[in-house]
């Protein structure tokens, strides 16, 4: 059974926006570059996750307000990748610190 927001992510003015949001994050090589590939696909996952509740919160704005809010958020969401990956690298263990931080709640939203 689709729930409310498998629904909403199926719209195509809403996968437009993941999609769009997904290049904006992925286009930046130095977000995971402290990474090995394995850390680096596990972050870009979970950004993937993070983008689409992102883009669930602009299900009723027209294109111009949703990227006036997903600008900003996307730009805090980099931040915030790019931390936890130099964070992970420093460590003994990338792989296990990579998946502490991620599984608590991203820091990145108490910002917004």
């Amino acid at each position: 059974m689709k729930t409310t927001e498998d629904l909403a992510l199926n719209a195509p003015h809403i996968q437009s926006r993941v999609q769009a949001a997904i290049e904006r994050i992925t286009a930046d090589p130095g977000l995971t570059a402290a990474l090995a590939d394995d850390e680096a696909l596990t972050l870009l996952h979970w950004a993937e996750t993070e983008i689409e509740r992102l883009v669930l919160e602009t299900v009723d704005m027209d294109d111009e307000e949703a990227w006036r809010y997903l600008d900003p958020a996307l730009r805090k969401l980099r931040r915030y990748m790019r931390e936890t990956a130099n964070t992970s690298a420093e460590t003994d263990d990338p792989t296990v610190m990579l998946h502490l931080l991620l599984a608590s709640p991203p820091a990145f939203t108490d910002e917004m």
